[in-house]
């Protein structure tokens, strides 16, 4: 038995604290937190019953006209569909508080019955597969308020500073059926869809894509229709209706100059000339780290919102008071233009991989820190978003369910760590964002999961990274480092003693310590290990801020009862 004496060395917890500020660490709470229990009418949103896999959407057309001061909604959408299988009803979706007036197929008008917020329509004839049809659905309603946009989502009814109508709608979370109806199912994108909005003269509404078409009608109303020729998510389907002004700034992309085009409010108009200036920037750099901007043909919109912000496809709402942080740009800007690459070209089909939208676009914000500040800066942004990571459930949640809150924020959070730490370990930049960029270029416009990114890590790098994403993505533990300091009188050293703990087996993330001055990196398993520390070290150091974890220095004698 080896002979040992615990001796209190000197600790520095970061490796400077000028470059992450004051020592703070990061959360690991005891308890999980509970998921809710589900029910059919959260089956019924989430799950793809035959009823729902049987038809693929390629098209749709809105059409709805707006009563403002009775916050009141009519209209129709025409749904066009490619029959996946032989049947006789699908299912769609419109939140039950909505009424549907008819549905219209060939001529004829169909039966339908309602369960929650999904109503089944019965067709006169039996669909044969790959039938290209269209249905017509007319409703009318109150659609659900917004309690608190974009997070508890739904219809804004607010007026500006003039007493005008300042109007718009965010559904990420609850669905587009809040205010037409669908079929409302991450999975589902149509090719392409068609939005006509009417509302009243003198007001301005602006939708996704291209305007097309402005036209008055009677009794004071004028409609305007919006035209996006590409696929989208249909919680990115979206208006805003306000007194806006636009104005227009050239992007030159290679040998092509695009137009940016932002709307506000006309007592913004000056501002908003000089702050959406960094759009261009940003834009120029997602394309340099991601690959080209998918959209142009449906254009880049920055439409002022009456609320914060939300990743509407070609016309980001933008409702941060023209303001930029003490990194010197818009975070909202910046993140939801993000998003067009993560979450609207590449799109998860259930929440439960929502990090892939969440995390991709809150590491891209520290890409972007690293690109206008350098690597310390980078690191001090991703460290203060380590210390905001909540652990209280898995990353990768309930599947079928269509399960997600905005209190969870741990898939922006751990999400950008996750890839951080992918980063470090993988410790080679150009194989880092080559799988960065052959992500994007392989999926663009696709829907995906989870497996699909881990699929593609593993192939680049010709390693199975399994293990590290069942820890960060399915355990909602972080690993956590447990060390302790001996001077050992038969070695004459002062020897670590180490391991991961709350990890599986096959967990071998690495970490970097530091004796002195000299950085040294180690590679942690399940099981204890040990190094001896150079005679001329003075200190000892965990760096924090390569990797996310936990750690504690124990007594040694607890160490080795773990």
């Amino acid at each position: 038995m080896k002979k040992i004496i615990v001796l209190f060395f000197v600790l520095g917890l970061v490796t400077s604290c000028a470059l992450i500020g004051i020592n703070k660490d990061r959360k690991a709470p005891k308890r999980a937190e509970n998921y809710p229990q589900f029910t059919l009418k959260d089956s019924l949103k989430g799950h793809l019953f035959p009823e729902r896999s049987c038809f693929d959407v390629t098209y749709y057309n809105l059409d709805i006209s707006f009563d403002i001061e009775d916050k009141f909604i009519k209209g129709k959408v025409d749904i066009f569909f490619t029959a996946l299988s032989d049947f006789d009803s699908l299912q769609l979706d419109l939140y039950e508080n909505m009424s549907i007036n008819k549905i219209e197929f060939e001529g004829n008008q169909l039966t339908y019955r309602r369960i929650y917020d999904a109503f089944y329509v019965k067709f006169n004839r039996t669909v044969n597969k790959n039938e290209q049809l269209s249905l017509t659905v007319f409703y009318e309603g109150h659609p659900q308020k917004a309690k608190k946009a974009p997070w508890d989502g739904g219809v804004v009814w607010k007026k500006d500073k003039s007493g005008r109508p300042f109007c718009g709608v965010a559904c990420e979370l609850d669905g587009a059926s809040l205010w037409w109806p669908l079929k409302d199912h991450l999975s589902d994108e149509p090719d392409s869809a068609q939005m006509s909005f009417t509302v009243p003269q003198g007001l301005f509404c602006v939708s996704n894509g291209k305007l097309i078409s402005r036209q008055l009608r009677t009794k004071g109303m004028e409609t305007f229709t919006w035209k996006v020729k590409n696929p989208i998510n249909t919680y990115n389907i979206t208006y805003y209706i306000g007194t806006y002004r636009a104005f227009q700034e050239p992007y030159i992309n290679g040998l092509d100059t695009h137009l940016l085009t932002y709307y506000v409010l006309p007592e913004h108009l000056n501002i908003a000339n000089s702050h959406f200036k960094q759009a261009n920037d940003i834009l120029r750099f997602y394309e340099k780290t991601f690959g080209s901007y998918d959209w142009f043909d449906d254009g880049y919109k920055l439409v002022e919102s009456p609320y914060a912000g939300m990743e509407h496809q070609t016309a980001i709402a933008y409702g941060q008071k023209f303001k930029n942080n003490y990194n010197g740009f818009d975070y909202i800007i910046l993140h939801e233009t993000a998003h067009e690459w993560w979450g609207n070209s590449i799109s998860v089909s259930d929440f439960a991989d929502i990090w892939l939208h969440e995390g991709f676009a809150t590491y891209s914000e520290a890409l972007y820190v690293e690109e206008i500040k350098g690597y310390s800066a980078y690191l001090r942004y991703l460290y203060g978003y380590s210390l905001l990571i909540k652990n209280k459930k898995p990353m990768v949640g309930p599947r079928d369910v269509k399960y997600w809150t905005y209190k969870d924020s741990d898939p922006y959070m751990k999400g950008a760590l996750t890839l951080h730490s992918l980063r470090s370990t993988i410790d080679n930049d150009s194989l880092f964002f080559d799988i960065i960029k052959s992500f994007y270029a392989e999926n663009r416009k696709q829907i995906v999961n989870t497996d699909t990114f881990i699929e593609l890590v593993n192939r680049k790098t010709g390693k199975d990274y399994q293990w590290f994403f069942n820890q960060f993505l399915y355990n909602r533990k972080p690993a956590k480092f447990i060390y302790s300091l001996v001077y050992s009188s038969e070695k004459k050293a002062v020897v670590l003693y180490y391991k991961w703990i709350h990890v599986a087996d096959n967990f071998k993330m690495p970490l970097d310590v530091y004796f002195g001055n000299q950085d040294i990196r180690i590679y942690p398993e399940a099981k204890l290990k040990e190094i001896s520390l150079p005679k001329s070290a003075t200190s000892f150091s965990v760096d924090k801020l390569s990797f996310y974890f936990t750690f504690e220095e124990l007594k040694y004698e607890n160490l080795m009862k773990l």
